[in-house]
């Protein structure tokens, strides 16, 4: 009889467990998170801190590479032609660019006895590259022609336009001192207005913009300040 109870107490206990899971238990499925598809989805680029391909890229490649010898359109050193934005697309991918730029040793680029790019032009290199090679085309924005100092405006202009030939070549561009001495004589302005009787600069290459021409004119109509 005590069997009995015993065993009935024990169906009745399994019994509730279950009918208290049962009502418990949802029965509405949760609805599956939506699936987003990211296939031809381009990342969004704040336009302020884009690399202007033509400005920024093109006449530092030019300048540092694309010479005769090395990277021209008739040199082609290695196959590779940094002349135009068809030419570095087809010819170099962004990771052998960014290898050949950074290494130190005798494979790196530009070769002795030209000048290794600087940090801030190799990071230029990198940020481009990182937001996939664009052909940024006048993408400078408006023209400052108010706040123009040597330091700020007009040695980065002939830094990355020049420096490439002219840290070797003659005339050397390499400081305030040398450059105000191209001022004086009046060949900065003729070169870069590509003026009759001067050899048109950056030679091989795109002319400087307007703007920038406008920034170095008014800087020399300043007096060419060391600023």
């Amino acid at each position: 009889m005590k069997f009995k109870a015993f065993t009935l107490s024990v169906i009745l206990v399994v019994v509730f467990f279950i009918f208290y899971s049962c009502v418990h238990k949802s029965t509405v499925e949760p609805e599956p998170l939506p699936v987003i598809s990211t296939t031809g989805v381009t990342p969004v680029v704040n336009p302020a801190d884009s690399v202007c391909f033509s400005e920024q890229i093109l006449p530092l490649l030019i300048s540092s590479c694309g010479k005769s010898g090395c990277h021209n359109d008739t040199s082609r050193s290695a196959g590779i032609e940094l002349t135009s934005y068809s030419t570095v697309k087809s010819t170099i991918s962004g990771n052998l660019l960014m290898q050949v730029i950074q290494d130190s040793g005798p494979q790196g680029m530009p070769p002795f006895p030209m000048p290794k790019l600087s940090n801030v032009q190799v990071s230029l290199i990198q940020t481009w590259v990182n937001q996939g090679m664009k052909n940024g085309v006048d993408c400078q924005g408006p023209c400052d022609t108010t706040n123009i100092t040597f330091s700020g405006t007009v040695f980065p202009v002939i830094v990355n336009n020049c420096m490439g030939c002219h840290s070797t070549t003659i005339p050397t561009l390499k400081n305030y001192n040398e450059i105000k001495a191209q001022v004086d004589n009046g060949k900065i302005i003729c070169t870069i207005k590509h003026l009759s009787g001067c050899t048109p600069m950056p030679l091989n290459s795109p002319p400087l913009s307007a703007c920038k021409i406008k920034q170095i004119e008014k800087w020399v109509k300043a007096g060419a300040p060391n600023n």
